[in-house]
């Protein structure tokens, strides 16, 4: 994901002046707060890009704020 988003900052700061970049989180492994490599990753992308990133997690166990987990919910049914 750090990855992309390097590859990702640049295009969008040509098409559209931004300084915050937010990013909805689901608390899941990928994106935790108590990964340190994620974290550092995201500071650098940061300082590099001179970019605020402001990480917003989803409560736990809240999947309706996450609009992905509403596409598994009707993918599930429509499998069943």
């Amino acid at each position: 994901m750090a990855d992309r988003l390097e590859e990702m900052i640049p295009q969008w700061k040509r098409s559209c002046a931004f300084h915050t970049l937010v990013i909805n989180a689901d608390n899941g492994p990928e994106s935790s707060g108590r990964r340190t490599q994620w974290l550092k990753r995201l500071v650098e992308i940061s300082d590099t890009h001179q970019v605020t990133i402001q990480l917003v997690y989803y409560p736990p166990y809240h999947s309706k704020y996450n609009p992905v987990e509403r596409l598994w919910g009707v993918l599930e049914n429509h499998w069943r």
